[in-house]
Parts: structure tokens; sequence; C-alpha cells
């Protein structure tokens, strides 16, 4: 057999090589790329600073544009609110709002929110002014938990309560009132003297107060 004929043969016997449909796929992407760059509002966009929500609360003492967003202290917001304390509230976040917070008032406000036996304002009025320092209102608080001084038709509690009683005294007596130094005193001696008569929590409480 001829030289040129065998290389020949072997040339037709070899397999064929196929291209495959990887131009194909390659092509498909590449479109499938440019038709998504095209379509607007497909890419998330990143917000700006205007658009991230703020991870810091408004002050209600500061000044600025936090102030603008909050009630205006001559209207309380939730004013319209009959939940009980709703006021109280109003009040409260009004001044803060305004930068100004008058002990005074409120303690009068708590006073007026009484009469009217709006009981749970009155409380939290009282309770705010007592916090804040207004020896006052730790005085009232006392005074209206005593069972020696309590009027059980017209008090916060609605019931007498030593502990309470003690807990509001003590706190007028650290804010430099007399009256609820002495009457901290008394309360000693009640209790001590209802303890050794055998009253059983007179005698709890007295151990817990020593």
């Amino acid at each position: 057999m001829d030289e040129p004929m065998v290389e020949t043969e072997l040339a037709d016997n070899e397999p064929q090589r196929r291209s495959g449909p990887w131009k194909l796929i390659v092509v498909v992407a590449v479109l499938t790329l440019i038709g998504v760059w095209l379509v607007p509002g497909d890419r998330p966009e990143t917000p700006g600073v205007a658009d991230r929500p703020s991870t810091t609360a408004p002050s209600l003492l500061g000044g600025g544009q936090a102030d603008s967003a909050m009630p205006a202290a001559t209207t309380p917001a939730g004013a319209d609110d009959s939940s009980p304390g709703a006021r109280a509230r109003a009040l409260i976040a009004g001044m803060r709002a305004a930068g100004t917070i008058d002990l005074d008032k409120i303690f009068a406000e708590a006073q007026q929110a009484q009469s009217r036996g709006e009981m749970a304002d009155a409380y939290l009025l009282y309770f705010f002014a007592a916090r804040e320092g207004l020896a006052a209102a730790s005085l009232e608080l006392g005074t209206q938990a005593d069972p020696a001084t309590r009027d059980p038709i017209n008090s916060v509690f609605e019931s007498a309560d030593y502990t309470q009683a003690h807990k509001w005294y003590q706190m007028a007596a650290r804010q430099g009132d007399a009256v609820g130094r002495d009457r901290l005193t008394d309360l000693h001696t009640r209790i001590e003297r209802l303890a050794a008569g055998g009253d059983a929590q007179a005698q709890r409480i007295s151990l817990l107060w020593q």
C-alpha cells in the first residue's frame, strides 16, 4: 500500500472534533447581562444619608430639628386620650419638649387632678415631681400612704401601705424636708411599738428597716 493512501485513510478514520455549545452560552450570557443593565429600576440603589433610618431617638430636651417633630407644649399631645394617666404623661412630655420642667406646676396639676378624682394622673405627677427632687411631692405621697394620715376617700393609694409611706418619707427627709424627717421618725416608732405588741406584719417591716 502506498504511503499517501495510508495517510489519507488514517485521516479519514480520525474522530471529528466538535466545537461544542460554549460560544453560544457565552453569547447568551453577555446578552442577558446587557439586558439587565439596560432595564431601569432593577438594581438596588445604595440609600443616601436621608434614606437611612435614624438610630438615635430624638432628644426631648435638646434643640434643633429633633424638637420640631415634638408636639407643642401649649397643647399637650394625648390630651384627648381617656386612658388613666394620659393627661399626666402628656403634660410631662410637653414640658420636656419645651425644654423646661416646672416641678411646682406639676405638683399643682397633681393636686387638681386628685380633686377631680383622676387618681392615676395625680399619682404619676406626684411621683415624677418627687423623683425629680421636689420634697413636697415626696411628703405628699408619704402622707397619702401612711395609715395615720391617709384619707381613705381621697388618696392616690388604694390602701394604706407602711412600706410606701416609709419610702416617700425617707425621700422627703433626704431632700431636706423637716416634716418628712419627723414623719419618718414617728413611723419607725409606731412600727416598733406594733412589733413589740406581736403584730406579725410590723415585725417583718421592722426587720426590713433595720
